[in-house]
């Protein structure tokens, strides 16, 4: 198997059937694009650990929403057994289940198990720009933590590094020695219609101040490291996602230039 961590995620078209069991749909990586991506592949419909997994990342839809991630789960059952286990025992769940009938959507992410034809548990956090930024394969006897998917999906927002057992809303490993607090800045003008709330170290964020100065457009940064009031903004919010952007009214937590570029535009 090739290395998929931070590679282009491979493409994918595919049918699937949505929650609830009512609509066939036609996905592909690109349905996905500008968000995170939660894709997870599981062996078959109608055994007994996947519906476990299957039901728990239902549960925790919001917290994914949250951090601005879509969830697809994918096995190689066509969309019409899918459409039978959610109605007749799986229930509905809050996201699409694709059908890999070809296999050749297992075989390119590196989990098709090709003697039996179905998909080992595999899953892959693809970033807004497509690219893998974490995967892990496991035996098909145990089912995955979703709590364990949603905090590497926070640590790899934050844009900075995490330690080994970090967990939400702890502060990202300092690199540098800390620096003492400049006095505070004068408040911005009425002009300065953009914030931006970040960490040091965070790529996101850098990445994100670069979009906006290609585009001229002034902006205040907060440092979240130092600033209080920042802090206290993120923590009323229950934001964990870096950087968060405000522009007027409208607040965008995590890395999101298609949405900022949106928003510009209407401005």
């Amino acid at each position: 198997m090739n290395r998929l961590t931070g590679k282009k995620a491979p493409d994918f078209h595919i049918q699937a059937v949505s929650g609830d069991g009512e609509q066939f749909l036609e996905l592909s990586l690109d349905s996905y694009r500008g968000h995170w991506l939660v894709l997870f592949f599981y062996p078959m419909d109608f055994t007994f650990v996947c519906p476990t997994e299957i039901t728990s990342f239902s549960q925790e839809l919001a917290a994914f929403e949250q951090a601005d991630a879509k969830i697809l789960g994918v096995s190689t059952d066509s969309v019409y057994c899918h459409q039978a286990w959610i109605r007749s025992g799986l229930g509905a769940i809050s996201y699409p289940l694709g059908a890999d009938k070809t296999m050749s959507m297992s075989a390119d992410y590196g989990v098709l198990l090709e003697d039996e034809g179905i998909a080992l548990r595999g899953l892959f956090l693809i970033d807004p720009e497509q690219t893998v930024r974490y995967s892990v394969i496991h035996d098909n006897n145990i089912g995955r933590n979703t709590a364990e998917v949603l905090r590497v999906l926070t640590a790899l927002q934050t844009g900075s590094l995490c330690g080994a057992n970090w967990t939400i809303g702890s502060a990202p490993l300092q690199t540098e020695s800390p620096e003492p607090p400049e006095p505070a800045a004068a408040p911005p003008s009425t002009n300065d219609t953009v914030k931006i709330y970040t960490q040091p170290g965070c790529s996101y964020c850098t990445k994100t101040k670069e979009f906006l100065g290609a585009h001229h457009i002034p902006y205040v940064e907060i440092d979240l490291s130092t600033d209080k009031e920042g802090q206290a903004f993120m923590d009323s919010r229950g934001y964990t996602a870096l950087p968060v952007t405000v522009i007027g009214t409208d607040e965008i937590a995590g890395f999101r230039l298609d949405k900022i570029e949106s928003l510009l535009h209407q401005a």
